[in-house]
């Protein structure tokens, strides 16, 4: 059967490999430390934010489903690295912050997102940053116009 369609060519193959790389590169850095890459960015959405922030919205920030969230908040409050606190007014609202523990991990990690970050864009432009960006987004319009 003779393929006209390439999937080494596929942007969505492409992509997704490079992402799983990208990923699994990052992880193993912070193996090191105990912790994964989810972990960590949990970690840097709560040491940004200004006060304790709602399940809700963390899952928001984070890109990933509710219940996914709370599996992860579970083993990192295990873990000491976060605290839940329940909302006055709704039982059923939970808050999350960092412990103490927490904050300071994240602080010492903080610079490791940054470092993973220039390593990734070396030797790379503004410009093609820009243009890279320029072109996702219009992939993502384009499936989520259908």
């Amino acid at each position: 059967m003779e393929v006209e369609y390439d999937l080494s060519k596929c942007i969505g193959f492409v992509t997704n490999t490079a992402i799983k790389t990208i990923t699994e590169n990052f992880n193993k850095r912070l193996e090191q430390h105990g912790l994964t890459r989810i972990q960590w960015i949990a970690l840097y959405f709560l040491l940004n934010a200004d006060q304790p922030m709602g399940q809700k919205e963390l899952s928001s920030l984070m890109n990933i489903k509710e219940s996914s969230l709370v599996r992860l908040l579970d083993r990192m409050s295990r873990d000491g690295l976060i605290q839940r606190v329940e909302n006055a007014t709704d039982r059923r609202m939970k808050y999350v912050m960092l412990s103490d523990s927490g904050r300071g991990k994240a602080i010492d990690l903080y610079p490791l997102g940054k470092e993973f970050s220039d390593l990734l864009l070396k030797e790379v432009s503004d410009e093609e940053v820009a243009i890279f960006q320029q072109v996702l987004n219009k992939m993502l319009q384009n499936i989520n116009e259908k």
